[in-house]
C-alpha cells in the first residue's frame, strides 16, 4: 500500500463489506467504520447529541481488563455502539487503569483527559449477519505496545446516510 493511500484501502473494505453482506451503508456508518479517533467525539456530531458511555460488564484478571459497554445518546437514550473492549493493564499507566476500573467513562474520553499519544489501528470491517449489524475492530497504541483491542457494532440505522438529530 502507498503512502496516504489509507482512504482509498477503507473505501474498498467499505465496498467489499456492502457487496457481501448486501447491506447498504449510510455516511455515518461509513465514517464511524473507517474513524481513526475518538467514537464518543465523532458520535456526537454525528447525531446532534452528547453521548454517555454505560459500561455493562466489566470484569479483570492480573493481565487484562474486559469490558463490555453500550454507547447511547444523551438526549434520547437510543443504543447508538455497542463495545467490547480488552485492556492490556501492563501497557497503561495506574492513573489510566484506575479511571478504567471506575467505570464512569469511555476509553476514547480517558485518553483524551490524560493526554495519551496513541494510534488507532483498524484490523478489520465486517457483518454480523446474527446480528444484522456493521461491526469493526482495532487496537489502541499505546508506547509502541497493543494497550487496547475493541470491537464496536454499530447499533445506529444506516441507508439514509444521515446519523439522526
Amino acid at each position: 500500500m502507498k503512502k496516504g493511500d489509507f482512504g482509498s484501502m477503507m473505501l474498498q473494505k467499505i465496498s467489499q463489506l456492502e457487496s457481501r453482506s448486501g447491506v447498504k451503508l449510510g455516511y455515518a456508518q461509513k465514517i464511524l467504520l473507517a474513524e481513526t479517533g475518538t467514537v464518543e467525539q465523532v458520535l456526537s456530531i454525528l447525531t446532534g447529541s452528547a453521548v454517555r458511555v454505560k459500561v455493562v460488564q466489566q470484569k479483570e484478571n492480573a493481565r487484562t481488563i474486559t469490558r463490555e459497554s453500550l454507547i447511547t445518546s444523551k438526549d434520547t437514550g437510543k443504543a447508538l455502539i455497542r463495545a467490547h473492549s480488552k485492556i492490556f493493564s501492563s501497557c497503561l499507566p495506574p492513573k489510566v487503569l484506575s479511571q478504567i476500573k471506575q467505570k464512569q467513562a469511555g476509553i476514547g474520553t480517558i485518553i483524551y483527559a490524560f493526554g495519551l499519544e496513541t494510534f488507532r489501528k483498524i484490523i478489520e470491517v465486517g457483518y454480523d449477519p446474527k446480528n444484522r449489524s456493521v461491526f469493526r475492530k482495532y487496537k489502541i497504541i499505546y508506547r509502541g505496545r497493543v494497550a487496547f483491542v475493541i470491537k464496536e457494532e454499530l447499533l445506529i440505522e444506516g441507508s439514509s446516510g444521515q446519523g439522526g438529530s
